[in-house]
């Protein structure tokens, strides 16, 4: 996030018109005249800045992951977030609108995630080009059934978006830990080649028997992560349906 100051205009829109008024009562004929214009401009403006001021408003950096692909997914997927922010503004359920908020912030959370490590796309591809997708269309047409969600079939088909909606919450959270772990097990791999760099110096004396071989652990673990995707079966009962 950053800030953004926006101008406004309407200060030397003010200062226009003032020194255009004294201009047409008084005329432009002395000295005097134009100091008097200008004296009613600078007035007129500040007068403007008081009831007009900038604004100051928080907007989303530009992503910046070092890859070109990535950044153009995350910006898409942030548009889909401000689509996802909206509908939830039209659906008044506060059950369903708590859960949109949820999925709202750890989309955000996996986004900051791969944008610091983007070789993380692989593991995120599904949630990218179908998980967030998906959901941002069954919210927008959950807000469009908002007049219509307390009878008939618009309210089954509501309870099933409701349904849904807490799938696509418990694999977001289910991917956003898996990226964790992946995090310690890169760290575990740095520390386990550290260990062999030391090892090698002989600069760990008579402790280096006693080091955890980390490096084994780290790789078992990201084999097992590498086949875990969250997504695949998210909408599987759907799909068959």
């Amino acid at each position: 996030m950053q800030t953004k100051t926006i101008r406004s205009g309407a200060p030397f829109v003010a200062a226009g018109l003032g020194a255009l008024i004294v201009a047409l009562l008084l005329g432009l004929g002395a000295v005097s005249d134009y100091l008097i214009a200008i004296a009613a401009a600078l007035l007129a403006f500040a007068a403007g800045r008081r009831l007009f001021p900038d604004r100051t408003v928080t907007v989303e950096a530009a992503p910046k992951s070092g890859s070109a692909e990535v950044d153009a997914l995350i910006a898409e997927a942030r548009e889909q977030l401000a689509s996802i922010r909206s509908a939830n503004d039209a659906i008044a359920d506060p059950a369903l609108s708590a859960q949109i908020d949820d999925i709202e912030t750890t989309c955000r959370a996996l986004l900051s995630r791969l944008e610091e490590q983007p070789d993380m796309l692989s593991s995120m591809r599904t949630f990218l080009r179908y998980t967030l997708p998906a959901t941002q269309k069954l919210l927008g047409e959950r807000a469009k059934l908002e007049g219509e969600v307390a009878s008939g079939q618009a309210q089954a088909i509501a309870g099933r978006i409701g349904e849904a909606m807490g799938q696509v919450q418990s694999a977001l959270h289910k991917q956003l830990d898996a990226l964790a772990e992946y995090r310690f097990i890169d760290l575990e791999s740095e520390m386990d080649v550290l260990a062999d760099v030391l090892k090698g110096d002989g600069l760990l004396g008579g402790v280096q028997d006693e080091l955890p071989d980390l490096g084994k652990a780290a790789a078992q673990d990201k084999e097992q992560k590498d086949e875990d995707d969250p997504f695949a079966s998210l909408f599987a009962k759907g799909s068959q349906g």
